[in-house]
């Protein structure tokens, strides 16, 4: 059984002296300043839900802090599980329950389901936020191009003629669906492709090792 908040939950985060319990409680009333989002996030949850029985599951409230968590901290479910286990700040910012430690698998799948165009309207909620703050105007877009030295793997003959046949038997596939009956037959030759790419590399290091 899913609800949309846990309403027995502290409104108030546990009290931290550093800059990422202030940033967190700002955010924290941003979220409560729309508490619409719970109900996009568990119209979201709700069509995953095979049945909305047992015991209750993380809210859509909840799953929503904890998906923007993940991205504050710019971590993985792994860690995410880990610090909702073990702060909390980070249980009080999620409103969970005394008895719920969500796992990593449950949290991937969770918040796996919220939709693109339920993140599309968060987003120009916060948006049409800064405008009204005058934090930001939204006209322009920063991104980060700073070129960094790496090594990549020289194209050769093989590869491309792998991902060339790749190709076409996909959109050959593809081709068979376009009428109720296929009107032509094909081969897949994707295996033959990959076991003479092999053998080619394969050459080119004894060809190397040669000189």
């Amino acid at each position: 059984m899913r609800k949309k908040r846990n309403p027995q939950c502290s409104m108030e985060l546990h009290y931290v002296p550093h800059e990422i319990c202030s940033q967190l409680s700002g955010i924290s009333q941003w979220l409560d300043a729309h508490p619409q989002f719970n109900d996009w996030i568990y119209e979201d949850l709700s069509s995953g839900d095979k049945q909305n029985t047992g015991r209750n599951g993380l809210s859509a409230e909840s799953v929503l802090r904890a998906a923007l968590l993940k991205q504050y901290l710019n971590c993985d479910y792994d860690y995410l599980s880990f610090v909702l286990m073990d702060s909390m700040l980070f249980r009080d910012f999620c409103r969970l329950e005394p008895n719920q430690r969500p796992s990593r698998s449950s949290l991937h799948g969770l918040i796996s389901l919220l939709t693109a165009s339920t993140w599309e309207r968060i987003n120009n909620c916060q948006l049409m936020t800064a405008k009204d703050q005058g934090i930001e105007k939204g006209r322009t877009v920063a991104i980060d191009s700073t070129v960094t030295e790496s090594d990549i793997k020289p194209p050769c003959d093989s590869d491309l003629l792998a991902s060339s046949v790749k190709e076409i038997c996909r959109l050959l596939e593809r081709g068979q669906t376009l009428t109720a009956t296929p009107l032509y037959e094909y081969t897949h030759h994707n295996r033959a492709v990959k076991d003479a790419a092999r053998k080619h590399l394969r050459w080119q290091r004894r060809a190397a090792s040669a000189l």
